[in-house]
């Protein structure tokens, strides 16, 4: 439907050509009426009608002043004049400001509709030619943009007959974070393309159905770049993750900018909370690989201890550490499931009758499964092992070397040393040594093996283990270790001790064998 504007000072004029006219059926609709030339001015720029039907002879502006005003100000649609007067010089005036027709009054009803039928025809097709001249210039330009991301050669000859000739190109990748319907996917797309509309200098392609796209810019300085894509993110309120590539000076580089933002595009996993990351974090990732099992012996320590700061600063270095291995979303679950389930395991062993699972629920590994990003991971984790230590390990009034002691006892079936001690409670590790010897009377190695000694004793007297089995549960990974010290303390083998406390007798052989 085109819009059309009637001009004329004579309101039964005006009247007698809206119901004369079939308008619905000519898909015409009048929306608005002008008094006079001036009146007939501002709703030509203010309506902007397609089709505007209007006499000459009118109070103030005469038509043809009324149509060179409005083509001085960018008014593009069609005029078709009405006249009493059969003047040439009238009609000369007309055909220069390219008015379509020229009618006599009193107005034939036919004759207009048909003029009117002509100009319409004329808008359609022009329009249509317009559309195939813009999707065929936006399809050239996608098509030669995608051929340089891919690295090829006659794409970048193509280009540089289009013009493409700048001192520096740029790529980044934008893409929905959680937009799951191909209609929100769309949507994203277009709001995308309409922010950077007005922006020279910047071609934008979808890449796949998945609604990433890549937008390439031309001689445009980085720091305006950034500056662009934050106030990007900002307008989406950050549900768009945006992937900047490295700068690069010519057309058969630009492949490398877009492989380098395809890269944190693929891993978006990892830095999605950044909103707009550039390949600085790929350099500045640290090799350093953390085995799990220490990082859970850390975060448990403090989650004991209370030291809720460190705790924090532990899970920031364990994201980290998730980012230089960068492992897929799936395993890095995993890894955080594990690491929960663990955490578990020794609160409840530590607490015994307190319910560890009100915090460190099913319900939580559902919402580690459901995220996103590793940062919102860590986030989480933050919030709930904070809460177990606050809840079940609280501050204490203990001195430090209390509860270093009592970390010992709790924990002697893990791995312990005193480095490891020392980094946990915030000491050197020398001074540490002099401090709990001075506390307990005996050096901390000592003080170790008789808490284990004198568990194994107890789980060796229950018969229910076997020697390996109480080796390992006591802490001692080596079985001819355990076999060393046990005896050591207690003056026999483990097996002889097992043996007499079920009133066994005991042989010689007894000591060189503690296989079972």
């Amino acid at each position: 439907m085109l819009n059309v504007l009637l001009v004329d000072d004579e309101p039964v004029v005006r009247q007698g050509i809206k119901m004369m006219i079939p308008w619905d059926e000519l898909e015409l609709d009048v929306i608005g009426e002008g008094e006079d030339g001036d009146d007939g001015l501002n709703k030509m720029i203010t309506l902007n009608p397609d089709i505007v039907v209007a006499d000459v002879k009118m109070p103030g502006k005469t038509g043809i002043e009324m149509i060179e005003a409005a083509l001085g100000r960018g008014f593009q649609g069609k005029v078709i004049i009405l006249s009493g007067y059969s003047d040439f010089t009238y009609a000369k005036e007309a055909i220069a400001l390219g008015v379509e027709n020229f009618i006599l009054k009193p107005v034939d009803e036919d004759e207009l509709i048909a003029s009117l039928k002509t100009v319409r025809d004329k808008i359609i097709k022009e329009r249509e030619l317009s559309f195939k001249q813009e999707k065929g210039s936006e399809y050239i330009t996608s098509q030669i943009t995608k051929g340089l991301l891919a690295g090829d050669e006659q794409a970048a000859r193509d280009a540089e007959r289009a013009g493409y000739r700048y001192s520096s190109y740029e790529t980044a990748i934008i893409c929905s974070v959680d937009s799951d319907t191909p209609e929100e996917k769309t949507a994203v797309i277009s709001n995308v393309t309409k922010f950077f509309e007005n922006c020279g200098d910047v071609d934008i392609v979808s890449m796949d159905l998945s609604g990433m796209q890549a937008v390439v810019f031309k001689g445009w300085k980085h720091g305006n770049i950034m500056e662009m894509l934050y106030r990007l993110n900002k307008s989406f309120n950050g549900t768009i993750f945006v992937a900047v590539g490295q700068p690069v000076n010519s057309l058969s580089d630009l492949a490398s900018s877009y492989a380098t933002a395809y890269e944190l595009y693929k891993n978006r996993f990892l830095y999605m909370h950044y909103g707009v990351v550039t390949d600085s974090v790929l350099h500045s990732a640290h090799d350093e690989k953390t085995d799990i099992g220490d990082i859970t012996s850390h975060i448990y320590a403090f989650i004991e201890i209370n030291d809720t700061v460190k705790l924090e600063k532990t899970l920031d270095s364990f994201m980290e550490n998730m980012r230089s291995l960068k492992l897929t979303p799936e395993r890095i679950k995993v890894t955080c499931i594990t690491l929960i389930m663990e955490i578990r395991a020794r609160v409840i062993k530590a607490t015994a009758e307190k319910k560890t699972e009100e915090i460190l629920n099913d319900r939580l590994i559902e919402e580690i499964g459901e995220q996103t990003s590793l940062y919102d991971i860590i986030r989480i984790l933050k919030t709930s092992f904070t809460e177990v230590s606050n809840s079940y390990f609280g501050r204490t009034t203990k001195s430090t070397m209390e509860r270093i002691v009592q970390y010992i006892k709790t924990n002697y079936s893990h791995e312990l040393r005193l480095e490891m001690l020392a980094n946990i409670f915030g000491y050197n590790s020398a001074y540490l040594g002099k401090v709990f010897h001075q506390y307990t009377g005996e050096n901390f190695n000592n003080y170790l093996d008789e808490i284990r000694i004198t568990e194994a004793k107890r789980l060796l007297a229950s018969d229910e283990y076997k020697v390996y089995e109480v080796a390992e549960m006591v802490g001692y990974t080596n079985i001819n270790y355990f076999h060393n010290k046990f005896k050591k303390y207690v003056g026999v083998s483990p097996l002889s001790y097992k043996k007499s406390c079920r009133g066994v007798a005991v042989s010689d052989s007894d000591d060189a064998d503690d296989e079972e």
